[in-house]
């Protein structure tokens, strides 16, 4: 589904309103927002009380409306919207630079993102009527055969060893924590009968509770579907932050993989400082999230998409980001961001460095 962003309020011609104090009410028996209120002798609910909350209230709208039109030009309207006699007033400039510059623009975004969404809702009630024969992604997206499967000779060798470290059966398995962040494919196999399935995804809070029980079995917070939603696990090579910190398994199971990929990050951005760490997912779909810690020394994390795969597209603070073979630089720890679905073998990379790894270069590890 699609995550849409609140526009920023402008920072003049607000106030705090309708606070109140219901908590504090009950613990002190009288009427603390002012109210004709009989429930409790004490407080602020007599005639005069009321009468003098209403005046103040009134004194702070005509200050906000005479703050308003301080400057700029517009036509006064009256509360049904429909111009008073013609008479000219004079609009905030604030208030105009932020219908101009936040609130129109977001509007047009809303508007393509609310359309998506439709399109979503639309493929999960047929996946629905299929009684979940067909997925959302093979009815939302067009078939794997309308993109090409030729790789770009920069990509070729970091897919290679992607495809051999599948092939090899060694691919760890996702941790619980990372699973977390990760979407689910709606079927599992019952206990009485491992062969059928259930239409029901397990739900965010008992994936989070097994994952806080369960250290042994490392996939047991999501059940995947091959080709769907990380069905072959997400790990990390190069290095992590702490001196007692176990370094990733994924260094001595890919080291080819590890430097091709290292490699792939300067010849993409041959400007950016190396990073540290690199995320490798197979079919990962990501829900909307912001990365652990906090990152450091290029204070970006790049991620790039490889494969033959339709859809899959990152979104990152509702914008919509074609990765495939296509590097993207993006702030991981301060931009919510997450995957849209896919269909077929999607692979993608992110380099990042972490808080705790100054100065380590993956590259020459």
């Amino acid at each position: 589904p699609v995550l849409v962003p609140a526009p920023p309020v402008p920072p003049s011609g607000l106030y705090s309103a309708e606070t109140t104090y219901m908590t504090w009410e009950g613990k002190m028996k009288a009427i603390l927002s002012a109210r004709s209120c009989r429930r409790y002798p004490k407080g602020f609910n007599e005639d005069t009380v009321r009468q003098g909350v209403e005046d103040f209230e009134k004194e702070i709208h005509d200050g906000i409306m005479r703050a308003w039109n301080m400057v700029g030009n517009g036509t006064a309207k009256d509360n049904h919207g429909s111009t008073d006699n013609g008479t000219k007033y004079k609009r905030n400039t604030i208030e105009s630079q932020w219908v101009t510059h936040y609130l129109e623009p977001w509007a047009k975004k809303a508007n393509i993102q609310l359309q998506d969404y439709r399109k979503w809702k639309v493929a999960q009630d047929l996946a629905v009527q299929s009684n979940h024969k067909l997925t959302i992604s093979q009815t939302l997206l067009p078939p794997l055969e309308s993109v090409t499967s030729d790789v770009p000779a920069i990509f070729q060798k970091v897919l290679s060893c992607l495809q051999k470290a599948n092939s090899s059966g060694l691919w760890p398995s996702t941790t619980p924590k990372r699973q977390l962040v990760m979407v689910s494919t709606n079927t599992e196999s019952t206990a009485d009968n491992p062969d059928t399935t259930t239409a029901t995804p397990t739900p965010l809070s008992i994936a989070h509770t097994k994952t806080q029980i369960s250290s042994l079995t490392r996939t047991s917070a999501y059940v995947y579907r091959e080709g769907e939603g990380g069905a072959s696990g997400s790990f990390s090579v190069g290095a992590m932050p702490g001196t007692n910190c176990e370094q990733p398994k994924g260094n001595t199971l890919f080291p080819e993989l590890m430097k091709a990929a290292f490699e792939l990050e300067i010849a993409l951005c041959p400007d950016r400082e190396p990073s540290s760490t690199i995320a490798i997912n197979r079919n990962a779909h990501f829900r909307p999230h912001l990365d652990n810690g906090s990152g450091s020394g290029q204070s970006t994390s790049l991620i790039v998409g490889l494969g033959t795969y339709v859809g899959g597209q990152l979104v990152v603070e509702g914008d919509t980001n074609d990765i495939r073979y296509k590097g993207l630089q993006f702030n991981g720890w301060t931009q919510r961001h997450w995957t849209l679905p896919f269909r077929g073998e999607r692979f993608s990379l992110v380099w990042f460095t972490p808080k705790g790894c100054e100065g380590i270069r993956g590259i020459d590890l």
